[in-house]
């Protein structure tokens, strides 16, 4: 006998088990089916119980021992009906909630992804991401020099990057002498703006695209890059306020910029 139609309603191996035994052999205790079966009797009692509740499977006492028994096979049908009609109404009950759920699907999702970097590669992970993402970057509490010192090579191919991908980059650094300085002919897309000491934040922090990046140059040197679009924008926010009160003029005295013709 193909039993695929009775596994294709939801019977378990072990209720059609269960239910051909009964069947065949009428009334039966757990017991007997259990010995005939060979299913623990303790399993047995269980797959009773949801025979019974599908409607397969009734129950009588003879004196004080309990008997099981297999309904008619066109109970099957009625069992299909009744789940036929649970269906219907579990789908009503869907397409009542349905365009509610279908809102929230279109509510703004904002995930937030924070990835944390250690030494230089992580310096020069960040820095490529900038050229990926092509957007312009905005960069405040900023000392070249570390930069300069920590990749020298480096960044010569990042700023030659930002150029040939024309991508913009302002950077607000502290205004006072001896700030050290990527020169014109090297970062040509590279634009300074500076604060007087009271309000700079040493912080060095880059912006671009739905990135926020914090660099801590300690030992070793780490990048934490935040990934959200509204803390992007904030910080975005921040650093346009900051570009608009800070001072175009560069301190009188500057450390030796670094530049050096590159070939695009």
């Amino acid at each position: 006998m193909n039993l695929d139609a009775l596994r294709n309603i939801g019977l378990t191996e072990n209720e059609i088990k269960i239910y051909l035994n009964l069947l065949k052999a009428g009334l039966s205790t757990a017991y007997d089916i259990g010995k005939k079966t060979g299913i623990y009797r303790v399993h047995v009692y269980d797959k009773l119980e949801q025979l019974m509740d599908k409607g397969l499977v009734t129950h009588v006492y003879k004196g004080a021992k309990k008997y099981f028994q297999a309904t008619h096979p066109s109970k099957i049908k009625q069992y299909l009906e009744d789940k036929k009609r649970e269906l219907e109404a579990e789908e009503q009950a869907v397409n009542a909630i349905l365009p509610e759920l279908e809102a929230l699907s279109k509510l703004p999702k904002e995930d937030t992804f924070v990835e944390v970097f250690k030494g230089v590669e992580g310096l020069k992970y960040f820095l490529k991401d900038i050229i990926r993402t092509k957007q312009e970057v905005l960069v405040t509490g900023i000392d070249d020099q570390k930069y300069q010192e920590a990749l020298p090579v480096f960044m010569k191919q990042y700023f030659r990057d930002l150029h040939g991908n024309n991508i913009k980059e302002r950077v607000i650094t502290i205004k006072k002498a001896g700030i050290f300085l990527f020169g014109r002919e090297l970062a040509p897309t590279t634009h300074y703006r500076f604060l007087e000491e009271t309000r700079f934040n040493p912080t060095n922090t880059f912006v671009y695209g739905s990135n926020v990046v914090i660099v801590t140059w300690g030992t070793p040197v780490t990048a934490v890059m935040v990934k959200n679009q509204a803390i992007a924008e904030t910080y975005r926010s921040h650093f346009e306020h900051l570009w608009n009160l800070a001072s175009k003029d560069a301190p009188k005295e500057l450390s030796k910029e670094i530049s050096k013709e590159i070939p695009i």
